[in-house]
């Protein structure tokens, strides 16, 4: 695809927006002192900054391209990624889950899950999270790549570089605030922009009646407007979005994702964080729209250019393209804007998150316990600079293996999601969940998933049956071994207090 010269107005709005966003997140590192502070902003935020700010660590880069990509392939099955996925679990987590952990003062879902079951179990997950966010930034990194190669005609690590750099420099010196208040800008913008991309395409192609004249005519669309496809659909047969996403990987990502879970914990109260999550539910309601709109547009106006997709299709081709074809002189610039605002809420949400991952969760229990408050700050920071590295050095890797950037998502949280809801679903709901039962439960999940993943099983399935055999066992296990005593489980549990 032909790059796209930016004209003068365009790349003025877009130097500007990354200068005042850098310039705000700079600014709102003042006062950082302390690793409360930098991992958990001093528990200072407001819920409405909480809210958006989830908005944006969810929704980012990898979404916008790899959800127009999929929808082009797929149809409107991707919108129940919110619709499924999404809106049921923030509720079930605004008031069953998240005011415990906020209880419970810890940094962590591993240190939650290490007090409820054992230092096993914490570590465990401490390792997989971190191995999982490396991979996530790889992937969002890629999308940055996508976009910039396909609209500016940068070379991929040229755009890689540029994007490390210009996250690394707030979230480094800002921690959690610096990244939940540049959030709530890049929220507004990525709102605004994904709503410009919509109404334009929607005005191309002559309304919504064409538009599904369209897409219909087309021999590989036939299940495009099925919700639920039927159980044949080759990605998304509605078992396995009913079970594995609605039942798994949804929960699991709203109440278990530490790059989630990190912006309530910084909130102020308990209630405040409870609040953080109903925003999110609210303003999500109409991301399924926006997201995957632009990929059957792409159907109805370039579908002879982008043809079928086939086995070695590009999916992340799809939006660029879109930007490039429709999008007019002076409004690219908000459009590129609104991108930039995704790729950077994504990355510093992950880097800043696996940063609290490893200082909490491995540096200080094992490494150096009696590490001071003035260290483990120090080298939060500097953890930060190596997790951009390292997504760097994947990304490659990551581009050349998956179809889209929202399939590799997907397919590294279904490694581990299910044995995760297992564990923090048995562990909040029930006191006679062991630490043995937890162990046994864990490995056999992730084992569970593993094999299945390598037999190349659909990663909805993967994630519901790893959580099936997660359960199975842990129940098993718990039933023949001793749990904690009640002083232990104390504010953990909900029945006990």
């Amino acid at each position: 695809m032909e790059s796209v010269r930016l004209s003068a107005l365009d790349l003025t709005i877009v130097v500007v927006y990354l200068v005042a966003v850098t310039a705000f997140g700079l600014w709102a590192s003042r006062g950082i002192r302390t690793s409360k502070d930098f991992f958990l902003a001093g528990r200072s935020l407001p819920w409405w900054a909480a809210g958006m700010s989830m908005v944006v660590s969810d929704i980012g880069a990898k979404d916008m391209i790899g959800l127009a990509g999929d929808a082009y392939r797929y149809g409107i099955v991707m919108m129940n990624f919110d619709f499924v996925g999404c809106t049921l679990p923030l509720l079930v987590a605004a008031f069953l889950f998240i005011p415990f952990f906020w209880d419970s003062e810890v940094y962590t879902i591993p240190e939650y899950l290490g007090r409820r079951y054992n230092t096993a179990v914490r570590t465990f997950f401490a390792v997989i999270w971190a191995f999982f966010m490396v991979g996530t930034i790889a992937t969002i990194l890629v999308s940055a790549a996508a976009m910039f190669e396909g609209l500016l005609g940068w070379s991929f690590w040229l755009s890689v570089g540029v994007t490390c750099v210009l996250v690394g420099l707030y979230t480094v010196s800002g921690g959690l605030r610096a990244v939940v208040y540049t959030d709530v800008v890049s929220c507004v913008v990525l709102i605004a922009g994904a709503g410009l991309m919509c109404f334009i395409g929607i005005n191309e192609v002559g309304g919504f009646s064409a538009l599904a004249d369209s897409v219909s005519t087309q021999t590989w669309t036939a299940d495009h407007y099925d919700l639920l496809p039927s159980t044949t659909h080759e990605a998304y047969p509605w078992p396995a979005v009913v079970l594995g996403l609605g039942f798994v990987l949804g929960p699991a990502y709203w109440i278990g994702n530490q790059a989630i879970v990190q912006r309530t914990l910084g909130t102020k109260s308990a209630r405040d964080a409870r609040a953080s999550y109903v925003l999110c539910a609210v303003i999500k309601l109409v991301f399924p729209i926006l997201l995957v709109l632009p990929g059957l547009l792409a159907i109805a106006l370039f579908a002879g250019e982008l043809g079928p997709p086939t086995e070695n299709w590009n999916a992340n081709q799809v939006l660029p393209l879109m930007v490039a074809r429709l999008v007019p002189k002076g409004a690219m610039g908000l459009l590129m804007g609104a991108f930039v605002a995704g790729v950077m809420a994504n990355l510093d949400s992950y880097i800043n998150s696996a940063s609290t991952l490893l200082v909490t969760d491995i540096y200080r229990p094992f490494i150096n316990p009696k590490a001071s408050d003035e260290r483990c700050l120090a080298l939060g920071r500097i953890v930060v600079v190596v997790l951009l590295v390292g997504g760097a050095l994947l990304s490659f890797e990551v581009k050349t293996r998956f179809a889209s950037v929202f399939e590799a998502f997907q397919t590294f949280l279904s490694f581990f999601q299910g044995a995760l809801f297992a564990l923090l679903l048995f562990g909040m709901l029930t006191r006679k969940a062991t630490p043995a039962g937890g162990v046994a439960g864990m490995l056999v999940g992730v084992a569970m998933a593993a094999v299945l993943s390598a037999a190349g099983t659909l990663f909805l399935w993967t994630a519901w049956w790893s959580f099936v055999a997660a359960s199975v066992v842990l129940i098993a296990v718990s039933a023949f071994t001793e749990a904690k005593p009640e002083d232990e489980l104390r504010g953990l549990v909900c029945w006990v207090k």
